[in-house]
């Protein structure tokens, strides 16, 4: 998600000629990295608890109604974010006398440039999908029971076989590889959400800023940041 969010975002800059539609599709970009980390941790841009929709309206990445029209939309908000993207390319097209846009349309070689920009897009838009259904697939609710279940009665035989031969040293055994066993099975129990906020997940904050970052610099060094 980051390289194609990045590979529109330098797309953007160099052939998106309108500055006002190239610093709305720079943000729309960045609302699409924040509206898909929400949206894979169970929450939304909306949220009463979710901190990164009012931060985005106070960067000055969106405006308070763009927030409310993003909340109020029935799809996942990061598909609402490729459309607006989608929408602001079509504007870039229809700008008169070719000034949305720095190849010329009329030449069917450079009308070619704008399936980069689709192509992009429809990969943006099938992460969305992949990474759902990593979150979703998960492990069966009776997993974790069994394996407690395993846990108990293999170390609670185990004990009594190992102190025939081991003697006092069963605790001290017995102790040390249940330890061992029971961390195993809590880091794989993390594991199963990679975008939750345990320290073993996907560190999605520092990916938002690399995106947010990067499509910042592309506004400022236009003199649109604010």
């Amino acid at each position: 998600m980051i390289s194609k969010c990045l590979d529109l975002a330098i797309m953007n800059r160099r052939w998106v000629a309108h500055p006002a539609l190239g610093d709305k599709l720079s943000r729309w970009i960045i609302v699409y990295a924040y509206a898909s980390k929400a949206l894979l941790r169970g929450s939304s841009l909306g949220a009463t608890d979710d901190v990164d929709g009012p931060g985005l309206v106070d960067r000055g990445i969106l405006s308070c109604e763009e927030l409310d029209a993003l909340c109020d939309s029935p799809c996942w908000q990061p598909y609402f974010a490729i459309e607006m993207i989608r929408a602001v390319l079509v504007e870039a097209h229809k700008v008169p006398g070719g000034r949305g846009i720095t190849f010329d349309e009329t030449n069917k070689t450079h009308g070619q440039v704008f399936r980069c920009f689709d192509g992009v897009i429809k990969e943006m838009t099938a992460l969305v999908g992949d990474n759902i259904r990593t979150r979703s697939s998960g492990l069966p609710s009776s997993y974790d029971l069994i394996t407690i279940m395993s846990f108990y009665i293999f170390f609670g035989l185990a004990s009594f076989v190992w102190s025939a031969g081991v003697g006092w040293m069963t605790p001290v055994i017995v102790a040390t590889a249940s330890f061992l066993t029971v961390l195993l099975i809590v880091m794989g129990s993390n594991l199963v959400d990679p975008f939750g906020l345990d320290k073993v997940d996907i560190p999605m904050e520092e990916f938002c800023e690399t995106i947010e970052v990067h499509a910042i610099d592309e506004r400022s060094r236009s003199g649109r940041y604010r």
